[in-house]
């Protein structure tokens, strides 16, 4: 008798779906160890798994306080986590083959081309190699001044921990941080008078935002003006929503005493500033988010949607597809058949992915909102906050992370990974992309507006 071995093929989506749970699984493992824990108890898996996968899933949100909760053991491995989250698993395991001069499979390096949204595999490794040495020096650079900032109230060695934890945090858009060393559950909020502080984190947060495609372009280029469409589109939209999110949040706040009211003028730009780059998608919060306006907290609801760029180490729809829709709506009210940007025709393919992953976005986020919300009693405005902070793998909240329940937590977390995998890879790794070309239909005149 003859027994017949049938192999699982994955295709490239299945794999790196794949490759994220499993890397979430050992951490959580990992964490839920009793010796990762300050009381020498575990801290329950659930827990374990909540912070794991906000931490793979570079979003900063958690049911504890990293400092009183975790040993340095547990610290170091939240640390790990969220610089293979950020950077991409199949990433640094490409520079490692480099480095040892092994040959990589197409397989390995078609994921590896996946994280970075690039189809670019002759300059691939180049790539990854500039990546992880910009990386290396970007937070090398602000663990020395944040090492500095922290030096006279934590003494030397305490003072490069966290210069080194809170940089590769920053670069990572994660959001987790240590001063529950200072005031429990505080955050950044310890040193919203620290001007070098909040700028270096703003710094690093833009520069592992912007994406690692468009280092390269702008190292390969030079000049601006031969960079890419791409690479203007990012930094030109970038910079917009740092201006416009900053004034904004300065003006909506300069009179509320419980935020940035009661700051010198200096302070409450830095902090304005500061508020318009952490929810895109860092999630660090130099003031109470719970005491913002509610003009100010629709505000940063918007700056979490929109979110960083692609291939980088942040969240939500990416400004690209920000502007895609932005100019296609435009475009539309004027009478205009394509829509072209920086002198560019956007192709319709382009147009339907943009608007496809947009409304996905959003219904899930609404979805999300409604689940928590109805599963741990909160108030929808506070849990569609969270949902989208999850979504977007940003880590800023109303203060309801700690109050969730069981299910509400198991909710943030699927809401998290899917945000960091992206909508597109799950659909495509679940769903079977198909045309049938046999059969089409009528058009169908609809009245719309």
């Amino acid at each position: 008798m003859v027994i017949k071995q049938h192999r699982i093929i994955l295709n490239l989506y299945q794999k790196t779906i794949a490759v994220f749970i499993l890397v979430i699984l050992f951490g959580a493992i990992l964490l839920a160890l009793p010796f990762a824990s300050q009381t020498g108890k575990s801290c329950g898996f659930l827990t374990a798994l909540f912070t794991s996968t906000s931490a793979v899933c570079v979003t900063g949100l958690s049911k504890v306080d990293i400092w009183t909760q975790f040993t340095l053991f547990g610290q170091i491995v939240l640390l790990l986590l969220l610089q293979i989250g950020g950077l991409g698993f199949m990433s640094i395991i490409t520079v490692f083959f480099h480095l040892f001069n092994r040959r990589e499979g197409i397989q390995s390096l078609s994921l590896s081309a996946e994280s970075l949204r690039t189809d670019n595999f002759q300059n691939l490794k180049r790539i990854q190699m500039r990546l992880l040495i910009g990386s290396l020096c970007f937070e090398s650079v602000g663990a020395l001044i944040l090492f500095f900032c922290f030096l006279p109230s934590m003494g030397f060695l305490k003072a490069a921990w966290f210069g080194i934890f809170h940089a590769i945090s920053a670069f990572c858009n994660a959001g987790f941080d240590l001063m529950g060393a200072i005031s429990p559950g505080a955050g950044m909020i310890c040193f919203q008078n620290h001007s070098i502080v909040l700028l270096t984190l703003s710094a690093l947060i833009v520069i592992g935002g912007i994406g690692f495609l468009v280092w390269d372009d702008i190292a390969s280029s030079g000049h601006p003006r031969k960079w890419s469409v791409y690479t203007q589109i990012v930094i030109s939209v970038s910079a917009f929503l740092i201006l416009f999110g900053a004034g904004s949040f300065f003006f909506m706040e300069f009179h509320n005493p419980e935020t940035i009211g009661n700051m010198n003028l200096g302070h409450q730009i830095v902090n304005s500033i500061f508020q318009a780059v952490t929810p895109r998608t860092a999630g660090f919060a130099s003031i109470d988010q719970s005491s913002l306006s509610d003009s100010s907290i629709a505000l940063t609801s918007l700056l979490m949607i929109v979110g960083g760029s692609a291939g980088s180490t942040a969240g939500g729809i990416k400004t690209a597809t920000f502007l895609i829709i932005f100019m296609t709506i435009l475009s539309n009210l004027q009478g205009k058949k394509n829509v072209t940007i920086f002198h560019r025709t956007v192709s319709h393919e382009q147009l339907q992915y943009a608007f496809a992953i947009s409304g996905g976005f959003v219904l899930l986020s609404i979805t999300g909102g409604f689940l928590i919300a109805f599963s741990s009693d909160i108030p929808f405005a506070h849990a569609f906050f969270e949902s989208i902070s999850a979504i977007s793998t940003v880590g800023l909240s109303l203060g309801v992370t700690a109050s969730l329940s069981p299910v509400s937590s198991l909710i943030v977390i699927l809401l998290m990974y899917t945000g960091r995998v992206g909508l597109l890879t799950l659909t495509l790794g679940f769903f079977k992309a198909r045309e049938d070309l046999s059969i089409k239909y009528p058009s169908a005149k609809l009245i719309i507006g």
